[in-house]
């Protein structure tokens, strides 16, 4: 039996955020290029973009908290996905000298706790296999 079980749901979920945010530096850095590298970027295209990205790197960092701990996929899911969107709102508030609009911080806040609760649950759903001979 597990001592420590508070450390060890703290560990998974910040390992999990943090691989979430690592992939998440890893596709703005490709659709920089991409952007980069095209004639002309719409300006609508932005912001859809940046958030599924978001969604992409929450539902990792979920999957990846759960998949660590074992247990709990959905509370941990959504908590890797709630500090990871802490980290990219701070991140982005250090950075940037205006404020971000609240109805889109809301949007983008919901959308990536949802999403690292279904990569949360997904990760520690068992899959019945039936063996036939």
């Amino acid at each position: 039996m597990n001592k420590k079980p508070v450390l060890d749901a703290v560990r998974a979920i910040v390992i999990g955020s943090v691989a979430g945010a690592f992939l998440c530096a890893a596709f703005l850095g490709v659709l920089a290029l991409a952007f980069v590298s095209a004639e002309s970027i719409p300006q609508g295209l932005l912001s859809p973009l940046v958030i599924a990205v978001s969604v992409l790197s929450a539902f990792a960092a979920g999957y990846i908290a759960a998949k660590i701990s074992k247990k709990r996929g959905l509370l941990f899911g959504a908590a890797a996905g709630m500090l990871l969107f802490a980290l990219l709102l701070f991140s982005g508030l250090a950075i940037s000298n205006k404020a971000t609009e609240p109805a889109q911080s809301g949007v983008r806040l919901l959308v990536m706790v949802l999403s690292g609760s279904v990569g949360g649950v997904l990760s520690v759903s068992k899959k019945t296999k039936s063996k036939h001979k």
